[in-house]
């Protein structure tokens, strides 16, 4: 338990911190918590380059060829969640080499010491950012269906109780 005067102590230290006071001192203090980017604010970390990030996107508009605001914001949707995606599978690749050894690298480094934990919680990331993708995907398919004419049922919402 801290004692009275080691909190007293505390926020005296904490008044003589002033932080970063630039901008860019500002935006790479904010990534000091970063451990692996999978629900990270921003969508490209250390290791990952811009331009291959534009060429991932660049290549899924093409593919998908959204039309107005609500398409383009569904396919940023997707184009976020599978980069993460990728991130996944790249440390999942890693965790599992020969004989099941780790190899760590920076990105599944924040794995590492979970041990039996590891891929439960890879796998509870994973799940989440497919359900984003495939959700965001499914109702880009639902609009850009409506907007060429065709018939096209509404979302199916499905309530799942339990008895607990």
């Amino acid at each position: 338990m801290v004692s009275l005067p080691q909190i007293k102590a505390n926020k005296q230290n904490a008044l003589k911190s002033t932080g970063p006071k630039t901008i860019d001192g500002k935006k790479e203090a904010s990534k000091n918590s970063l451990k692996h980017g999978l629900l990270s604010k921003d969508l490209i970390i250390k290791e990952e380059k811009p331009e291959d990030l534009l060429k991932f996107k660049n290549n899924i508009y093409t593919s998908l060829q959204p039309e107005g605001a609500m398409e383009e914001l569904l396919v940023e949707k997707i184009v976020n969640a599978a980069w993460r995606l990728q991130r996944v599978f790249q440390i999942e690749g890693e965790m599992f080499q020969k004989n099941g050894y780790y190899h760590l690298s920076p990105l599944n480094e924040a794995f590492r010491g979970f041990e039996g934990n590891c891929m439960n919680n890879l796998s509870r990331y994973e799940s989440m950012l497919e359900r984003n993708f495939y959700k965001a995907i499914h109702e880009l398919q639902r609009i850009q269906g409506l907007r060429s004419g065709q018939n096209v049922l509404a979302p199916v919402a499905i309530d799942i109780t339990s008895p607990e």
